[in-house]
């Protein structure tokens, strides 16, 4: 069935959160969606720590997802490099993983619908459908194409070449720690608690509980997840950048990638510049990754009939806790829009672009504003 006879058929190239979040907030707008993803096998992320914020939770609530599993803290803590218990206030927070957010995701999208080892290659952008080109799928009619590719979006680069993506001056040490491993003094002294602390000489460290193995949330099963923004002049990016294996990377260091020599580097940095419980927890685990800090800020979204969504748009900052967010709110205003402008798709495009970047922007700007606070 054509476009024109039928519900709007919109391809979501992307299968991760935000291709699943469009994926579920279109289909229950009523469109024939289907979505693909290059990963042919599981996708798996270790330590990839998520604060929950109510744009996701109204998304999986609207479109009758199952409950996101998440871990729970009543207070929040602030430790002095220096050592100490710290200052405590009451703050609840809930916090979830990656594994957890997907998993959710992919349990309240069709199967059938949901497409393994799919790249998009290439498409056709003109006067109205796009023709996608998608590997296993041959060429794919689309009445709008949904670019939910990530930060590195190829997509992005293609319509965008020019778009300058600015680094921070900061990367992101990450790492995880399962609970049942953990030295029980950690444990006992992070649990129930957000905790922050800054170094002596500049950045910041944070640590929660997340959901562990297979989104379990129960004690023992959890995780211990840090965050530690580190200064890094730009010209030494290159030689962090490069895993044990000798392979350079762009932008980040992935799980089971970094160098011994540099994790050795980062206990013993810890050691100088962190409370002693925090340096103990960077000691205790095994395998810390590396996120470059970056802020990406296109003026334009849309072109033609192919959009681009939640981090294949705008790349923010990690302390806005935003980026989960932010595609489910994308994924929801762009189904509104579409679904009201009807069969004047390029309207629903041009409504959905201007809410975006409006929104994409501010978050930029408060992910930049918190940065030179707490990260600098």
């Amino acid at each position: 069935m054509s476009g024109a006879e039928g519900p709007l058929r919109i391809a979501v190239a992307g299968g991760s959160i935000g291709g699943l979040c469009a994926g579920l907030a279109l289909r229950g707008a009523g469109f024939d969606v289907q979505v693909y993803e290059r990963v042919a096998g599981p996708m798996e992320t270790r330590g990839a720590g998520i604060v929950v914020q109510g744009e996701l939770i109204e998304l999986l609530r609207t479109h009758g997802a199952g409950t996101l599993p998440t871990t729970r803290c009543t207070v929040r803590r602030y430790l002095s490099p220096e050592g100490g218990e710290g200052e405590v206030q009451r703050a609840a927070q809930d916090f979830t993983s990656w594994e957890a957010i997907y998993r959710t995701l992919t349990d309240a999208f069709p199967p059938d619908r949901y497409h393994r080892g799919a790249t998009l290659t290439d498409f056709g952008n003109g006067e109205g459908p796009v023709q996608a080109h998608i590997q296993g799928h041959g060429v794919v009619e689309a009445d709008v194409l949904v670019a939910a590719d990530g930060a590195q979006s190829p997509t992005r680069r293609r319509f965008l070449p020019e778009l300058t993506t600015i680094y921070a001056g900061y990367v992101a040490w990450r790492g995880t720690l399962d609970e049942a491993e953990a030295p029980p003094d950690l444990v006992r002294f992070f649990d129930d608690a957000f905790t922050f602390s800054g170094a002596r000489s500049a950045g910041h460290i944070l640590v929660y509980f997340i959901p562990g193995d297979g989104a379990d949330t129960a004690p023992g099963k959890r995780r211990l997840n840090w965050v530690w923004y580190v200064g890094v002049r730009e010209a030494d990016l290159p030689r962090l950048l490069v895993d044990r294996d000798g392979r350079q990377h762009h932008a980040s260091l992935p799980f089971g990638g970094t160098p011994a020599s540099a994790i050795r580097d980062l206990r013993d940095l810890a050691r100088r510049e962190v409370h002693p419980m925090l340096a103990a927890l960077v000691a205790a685990t095994p395998e810390p990754f590396l996120q470059t800090i970056v802020d990406v800020a296109p003026t334009r979204t849309v072109f033609g009939r192919v959009c681009l969504l939640g981090d294949a748009a705008f790349v923010v900052r990690p302390h806005t806790a935003g980026a989960a967010a932010k595609a489910a709110r994308d994924a929801r205003i762009l189904a509104r829009a579409l679904k009201r402008a009807g069969r004047n798709v390029d309207d629903g495009l041009s409504g959905f672009e201007e809410m975006q970047i409006e929104f994409g922007q501010g978050l930029v700007d408060y992910g930049v504003a918190l940065g030179r606070r707490w990260a600098a």
